[in-house]
């Protein structure tokens, strides 16, 4: 399918949109991939999002993160990871596990699941904290809050500490870090590193289904302020063990959120990384 003809294929299924208005998010859309990406494919991923049919597209060029956009495939990324999630199995049709990883490179950070085979990484320590790893024909996809991630299936191929890898190209996570005075607005994608000043006590509360949760709230401070920490269910058992006052915590894919009193807080689930230092 040609450009103009999933133009055409979008004003069929949308009247309401424009074509104009097309144009309009194909330049934000090429903007955003830095004009590695032709315009047909572009095109294509944005007449998903109008639920017409598409062929994911080869990107055949290795991208940066920020360049990266949903309905990828045989994407070359590369990144120095700064966080790795415990490995979990799962049931189904094909029962299997997984774990995911986020990597950073100069331009931004990217969320990177790693499915069956890949995962066996994690666990025999090949793939480690600090690493620069490059991820070789795998494919994106748009997670549950709009974010682009990777996944690397078994087709998909891993290689560390490449030698064409320019260690500056690829930063440590101190350099996305977020400063507490920094945080001015709820559902803003947090990364966060402080000392732990007070941890109050966890307690439970039940949800709509009746099964039981848990909540552990603590307050953490930098050099520009300070600010409370509401960490859910497995997060919350996670760190409970380990928080104690005056220690030093990072917090990587954190969020902040409007409390019930109008203030902001950080809230920090399943998706967060912690790390107790």
């Amino acid at each position: 399918m040609t450009a103009k003809e999933t133009i055409q294929e979008i004003l069929l299924k949308c009247p309401e949109i424009t074509e104009e208005k097309i144009l309009e998010v194909l330049k934000t859309e090429k903007s955003k991939t830095g004009g590695l990406i032709a315009d047909e494919t572009l095109l294509r991923l944005i007449g998903a999002r109008y639920g017409i049919e598409t062929v994911r597209e080869v990107a055949k060029s290795k991208l940066s993160i920020n360049q990266l956009v949903p309905g990828l495939n045989k994407v070359t990324v590369s990144g120095r990871i700064v966080a790795i999630y415990p490995v979990k199995a799962f049931e189904g049709k094909q029962s299997g596990k997984y774990t995911s990883l986020i990597i950073a490179d100069k331009n931004g950070i990217l969320r990177v699941m790693l499915w069956n085979g890949k995962a066996d990484l994690v666990e025999s320590a090949v793939v480690k904290m600090g690493q620069i790893v490059q991820f070789l024909c795998c494919y994106t996809r748009e997670d549950r809050n709009g974010n682009t991630e990777l996944h690397v299936s078994e087709k998909g191929k891993v290689m560390v500490n490449p030698e064409d890898a320019e260690p500056n190209d690829y930063p440590f996570i101190d350099q996305f870090t977020t400063g507490i005075k920094e945080i001015t607005k709820p559902n803003q994608s947090l990364h966060l590193s402080g000392r732990v000043k007070e941890v109050f006590p966890s307690s439970t509360f039940t949800r709509q289904d009746s099964s039981v949760g848990r909540v552990l709230r603590f307050i953490i401070a930098d050099n520009t302020g300070e600010i409370m920490v509401v960490s859910w269910n497995e997060k919350a058992e996670e760190l409970e063990p380990v928080l104690k006052k005056d220690v030093q915590v990072r917090l990587v894919n954190a969020k902040a959120k409007e409390s019930s009193n109008g203030l902001l807080e950080v809230h920090a689930d399943a998706t967060t990384y912690t790390e107790v230092i």
